[in-house]
């Protein structure tokens, strides 16, 4: 997709603490690995200490909206800040009980709020939200308040107008899914859904895939799978594989393959280190690079980022620690880490550089979805 305008860029700078090559210190030469989110973006909503929910699919090329920006398509605009969507979408608990207020709206470039979207069904609640080609298109999620994995999960369309305001919610292809789904993810044109969820009566994980009304699904009978990307046109579905929160493995699978088994039907990609907690993995739109973070010590992130071919890693990208962080996602043509507690960083995909965001409507928030 296209980039946005140079001057967006420069607003970001605006507001933006550039990190210093000091302060991001190569990584030794050892595998980096993903780590996976109890909600995640592997979506169970999870996110390192805190119940955090974060879910953020990589963007491509698809036709625009009238007037609206696109998300890039793969790491073709370079530099902290650069090819960075418009508008940010927030979501902040709202009660002691775990509920969620409306969605909030945040423009980039200013930080002021543009809108807020409260859940339309009496009695729900947001729970996640599934970025698309388009910067102002969204799949958002929103189940019931209280009850458990029996619950249905309702499925809605957001679009914004070019100025940020909500335009638009309309229930999505497949508007209700019989049980409680997580770590959402798209397809460029919104008309393809990946997810998780286990069976309402019990037993093994389930990752989900619906596209034209037909849903398939893969067994994940060990492990835990979470942080799932989706490439562009839907084929190809990026997923960490954990246990215990700690090691595991980065898989791709293929969403034409047969419904049975999620190991037969993917291939491990990248396999993280035995010690290494949270595991995340976000894999490019156009399915070539792949980018995997684990924590060590207190709260150091280690990032690193690959180019991948058929089945296996072929090279680094770079290697990079940073001070915190507790998910990477997307935000346009740029990596998103994010640390409720610490900072918003921007990483350049190629190189590794970081910018840090700052950004009063997302301090503490319970979702980023950019």
């Amino acid at each position: 997709m296209t980039s946005l305008e140079d001057r967006l860029r420069e607003a970001y700078r605006t507001v933006t603490d550039t990190v210093h090559a000091d302060e991001l210190p190569g990584l030794d030469e050892q595998r980096a690995r993903s780590r996976r989110r109890g909600r995640l973006r592997a979506f169970v909503p999870v996110a390192a200490a805190a119940a955090v929910v974060v879910a953020i699919v990589a963007g491509v090329a698809v036709p625009k909206l009238a007037s609206s920006p696109g998300r890039p398509t793969g790491p073709a605009t370079h530099g902290p800040g650069a090819g960075i969507p418009p508008f940010v979408l927030i979501m902040n608990k709202a009660d002691s009980q775990g509920s969620v207020g409306p969605l909030v709206i945040v423009s980039a470039a200013t930080g002021r709020v543009t809108g807020t979207v409260p859940a339309p069904r009496k009695g729900t609640t947001w729970s996640d939200v599934a970025l698309t080609g388009s910067a102002t298109t969204f799949v958002a999620e929103a189940v019931p308040a209280h009850g458990g994995l029996c619950n249905p999960s309702y499925l809605y369309t957001l679009t914004l107008s070019a100025s940020g305001a909500p335009t638009s919610l309309q229930p999505w292809t497949d508007p209700v899914v019989p049980v409680e789904i997580t770590s959402v993810a798209a397809s460029a044109d919104g008309g393809a859904l990946a997810f998780v969820y286990y069976p309402c009566r019990g037993g093994y994980q389930q990752i989900g895939f619906i596209r034209g009304k037909t849903m398939k699904t893969w067994q994940q009978p060990s492990g835990f799978a979470g942080f799932l990307s989706l490439s562009a046109d839907g084929s190809m579905l990026g997923y960490t594989e954990t246990r215990a929160g700690f090691g595991g493995t980065a898989r791709l699978l293929d969403t034409r393959s047969a419904p049975g088994s999620a190991a037969a039907a993917s291939k491990i990609m990248y396999t993280y280190p035995a010690d290494g907690r949270e595991p995340v993995a976000a894999f490019g739109a156009d399915g070539t690079t792949m980018y995997v973070s684990w924590i060590t010590g207190w709260d150091t992130l280690h990032l690193a980022g690959y180019r991948i071919g058929p089945g296996s890693a072929l090279g680094a990208l770079f290697r990079r620690t940073l001070p915190g962080g507790v998910s990477v996602s997307w935000a346009g043509s740029q990596l998103l880490v994010w640390d409720p507690r610490v900072a918003v960083y921007l990483v350049d995909p190629l190189t590794g550089n970081a910018e840090k965001v700052r950004g009063e409507a997302w301090t503490g928030s319970w979702g980023i979805y950019w």
